[in-house]
């Protein structure tokens, strides 16, 4: 449901979506649509007017955990908003009404729903102390060994959940925590599981892209993937391009051309800037491979005018040894270095000992 409003939203339609959520039927559901559409309104009217059919819609929940989900949405919608004071203070309502529930079982959830919607808001150390709460409700509930068990499960696998969207090397202690819940109800394997997350990413912390590269050399391209996320920020769009090139050289194009598209969104959306040097060794590969408009894509990002021609130049000729050259004559128009450009335009119309062949 929340997909098909953020949709609507990416094509502007604001109005459609806000009715949509009060059309509902169902005050929780209608405040995480709202709490969505709250991201993207983009005046103070329009903005208050969201916020307060929040409020309404919060005021009609009864239910104790319903509310505290429906607090924490609206708590990180306003974080994103910009809005940290109010956010903080829905929060700590959040945390004031799950506290006071009765039932072991109740809190526990409650509290690591609240930590969950805090890491979306940028608040990991918070998070990781109603997580670590949670853990001492179950510890001190007094239920029998079976209900027990079943919490402490449900807390790891939310504690795994959270710690994905963290990017950095505080995720460390977040995937620890639940690998030892895992290990406290004998849940070994798991545990074990968990564990490799965890050397994955202190061997990414410790040696960079150049982990990726060992995964992509013993073909473990889940890891490989995983791994990327804890690259530095210039590292992340050419380590993706790196594993794109792995996929299209194994025949999986359709999740190369994904990561591909999450390369480009985190350099022009995020303005994230690789080197143009690694760019460079990218858009080659790409060439190897005859993904030609891929090359120029890359090559077009690329600054360093020097290092542009060069790429340009190699694509012009592939262009023309495929029998294209006109396309191969249009890259040419736009290579500034007249040395290339000779030499690029000798090889084309077939000489030889030109320094391309």
């Amino acid at each position: 449901m929340l997909d098909i409003v953020k949709e609507r939203l990416e094509e502007g339609d604001v109005e459609g979506a806000l009715k949509f959520a009060l059309d509902a039927g169902n005050p929780l559901i209608t405040v995480e649509i709202l709490s969505l559409i709250l991201k993207y309104v983009r005046n103070v009217e329009d903005y208050n007017l969201v916020l307060a059919c929040i409020n309404d819609a919060i005021n009609d929940i009864t239910n104790p955990i319903d509310r505290v989900k429906a607090l924490s949405a609206a708590a990180e919608a306003l974080y994103s908003t910009g809005a940290e004071t109010t956010g903080w203070h829905y929060f700590e309502e959040a945390v004031h009404l799950a506290e006071g529930m009765e039932l072991s079982k109740w809190r526990a959830d409650a509290l690591a729903h609240i930590a969950g919607m805090m890491i979306l808001a940028g608040l990991v150390d918070d998070a990781y102390h109603y997580y670590t709460r949670a853990v001492e409700v179950i510890e001190r509930s007094g239920e029998p060994y079976s209900a027990v068990v079943s919490m402490f499960s449900a807390l790891a696998d939310a504690i795994m959940e959270g710690a994905d969207h963290i990017h950095d090397r505080r995720a460390l202690k977040f995937y620890s925590l639940a690998r030892d819940i895992h290990l406290i109800i004998n849940k070994r394997l798991t545990a074990s599981m968990v564990n490799e997350k965890i050397r994955t990413i202190e061997d990414v912390l410790k040696e960079g892209s150049v982990a990726v590269t060992k995964f992509l050399e013993i073909g473990d391209i889940d890891k490989a993937v995983f791994a990327v996320r804890y690259l530095q920020d210039e590292e992340k769009p050419v380590a993706l391009m790196n594993v794109a090139y792995w996929l299209f050289l194994h025949g999986q194009e359709r999740l190369a051309r994904v990561l591909l598209k999450d390369a480009y969104d985190m350099m022009f959306l995020q303005d994230i800037r690789p080197k143009d040097i690694a760019l460079e060794g990218v858009a080659y590969r790409l060439i190897k491979l005859g993904l030609l408009d891929d090359a120029l894509n890359i090559a077009g990002i690329i600054k360093d005018e020097e290092i542009s021609d060069r790429v340009l130049g190699r694509i012009a000729l592939m262009y023309a040894r495929r029998g294209d050259k006109r396309k191969a004559l249009e890259i040419l128009d736009v290579i500034k270095n007249e040395s290339v450009k000779s030499k690029i335009l000798k090889a084309i119309w077939g000489e030889r000992n030109v320094g391309h062949e």
